[in-house]
């Protein structure tokens, strides 16, 4: 609508001037070189017009022959190059969905197109990468690395393939100068915190950390349990006590259920003199963090004492969270270490099938050994170990190893605070025939009977009725002893 105003004011005011000019034709005479021109205005202002139409054409024309050559170049360069962006969208595709082969024919041709290797290095690299072939890659990313704008791109893939190849020290070296040109890379920034605590430079881990939390690239419960991890590496590495304890106390500050954390500061606040704040903390703790280590370290406060006095103190550390497999466990151990037959068996026969795992089999046959001298059921109880469910460990997030001890790095694939306490991954085996012979049930059937409960064991070895045996039970602290 508006276009159409336009055009019919235009019309107008034109159609006016024409009806002015035909109503005022004026007269026109020019006399040149003996010539004479008489006419009207108006007509003059025609020819004119029409004399400087045919000029402008005829000036194109011109300009359009002299340009005609260039122009066919420039539509030729303008379709190879629309030609080779094609060729280097179809290679990333292709690089998308891992067709190697597809995608190194498309990577050549949109290098013989652009003629811009800038462009076509990294559909390149990739493309080597999806054939296997390592060393083109390597080449085609040192490539992308020296040049100023590509060097970040170039870094970040030479950093990949320095990882697959398990050279962390060149990871490190490289995610250090990736991190100069692109702090704010969360990838980098990441790979550079795990790549110092890798290399075991924990201090340099814990400033990296920092920055990486402060600045969003590592979510802060994850931030806070790297530092735990990392302050009690540097805990151990302390070379005076009270720097170290204040190290580990800052870990467990850092995430307050964190075991090895806990367990470097009781230790610390033992070697200090302070066994009493040492123990109220294993006590506090306990109830969150239920830990064979923890239990160990309570017992060690107390060597050369009295087996019962021992044994209160467990069962007073274990008593908020007596249910607890880990707390009948400890209790059970530490009833056995002091001949305290009935309270051990009444631990360990309240254990649920799933609990009874290879450390409650060595307790149970440590059990059947030293109190009744029964080492078939003794035997039997190492032999259902074996075929079982495995015991809780230190293991890997990353690879699946298990360890006994704690440690801010994996000894297996060297991933850093991946260690989880948790069961391994276990295959099932079929158990072979590990029933009772005839002289062993005869012997349990007049003995104290069989319990098939057998401490969860399911059948696998005689159990003695518990009430019969609690004669040497130690009751815990504030109670009256049994024995």
């Amino acid at each position: 609508m508006r276009r159409s105003l336009i055009y019919l004011a235009q019309l107008a005011v034109f159609v006016a001037v024409a009806v002015w000019l035909v109503e005022n034709p004026g007269d026109l005479r020019i006399d040149w070189l003996g010539w004479r021109l008489e006419t009207t205005f108006a007509l003059f202002l025609v020819v004119i017009a029409g004399a400087l139409w045919m000029a402008a054409v005829g000036w194109r024309a011109v300009l359009a022959t002299v340009k005609a050559p260039f122009s066919l170049l420039h539509s030729r360069s303008a379709h190879r190059r629309e030609a080779g962006y094609r060729a280097l969208v179809q290679g990333m595709a292709a690089v998308a969905v891992g067709d190697g082969e597809e995608a190194k024919r498309l990577a050549r041709e949109a290098d013989r197109l652009l003629r811009e290797p800038g462009l076509t290095r990294l559909l390149s690299a990739q493309a080597a990468l999806l054939s296997g072939d390592a060393a083109a890659a390597a080449k085609y990313f040192a490539a992308l690395r020296d040049d100023k704008e590509t060097a970040f791109i170039g870094l970040v893939g030479l950093m990949r393939l320095a990882d697959a190849r398990g050279d962390a020290a060149h990871v490190l070296e490289l995610a250090e100068e990736a991190y100069t040109l692109r702090p704010e890379s969360g990838q980098v920034a990441t790979t550079r915190v795990y790549g110092l605590a890798r290399a075991e430079r924990w201090v340099e881990a814990q400033s990296a950390l920092y920055e990486a939390v402060k600045r969003g690239q590592i979510p802060r419960p994850q931030g806070r349990h790297h530092r735990a991890a990392l302050l009690v590496e540097r805990a151990r590495l302390a070379d005076k006590l009270e720097d170290a304890l204040g190290l580990a106390a800052k870990a467990r500050e850092s995430v307050a259920d964190f075991v090895p954390a806990i367990a470097a500061e009781a230790r610390l606040l033992a070697e200090t003199g302070r066994k009493d704040k040492a123990r109220r903390l294993i006590h506090d703790v306990w109830p969150s963090a239920p830990h064979p280590e923890l239990a160990a370290i309570l017992r060690g406060f107390f060597d050369g004492e009295a087996a019962s006095f021992v044994l209160r103190k467990v069962q007073a550390m274990t008593e908020r969270l007596a249910d607890h497999p880990e707390s009948r466990l400890a209790v059970a151990e530490t009833a056995l270490d002091g001949e305290f037959w009935g309270e051990a068996r009444a631990q360990l026969a309240a254990l649920a099938d799933e609990d009874v795992g290879p450390r409650a089999c060595a307790l149970w046959a440590r059990l059947e050994e030293e109190e009744s001298g029964d080492v078939a059921a003794a035997r039997r109880w190492l032999e259902r170990a074996a075929y079982g469910p495995g015991d809780s460990a230190w293991t890997c997030d990353s690879c699946g190893a298990a360890s006994t001890a704690w440690s801010a790095k994996c000894g297996h694939c060297g991933a850093f605070d991946t260690l989880q306490w948790a069961r391994p991954p276990r295959v099932a085996l079929l158990p072979p025939d590990i029933g009772h012979d005839a002289d062993a049930d005869g012997a349990a059937n007049n003995g104290a009977g069989n319990n098939g409960g057998g401490g969860g064991g399911g059948g696998a070895g005689p159990v003695v009725d518990v009430t019969a045996e609690r004669s040497r039970t130690v009751a815990p602290l504030g109670t009256a002893s049994a024995a």
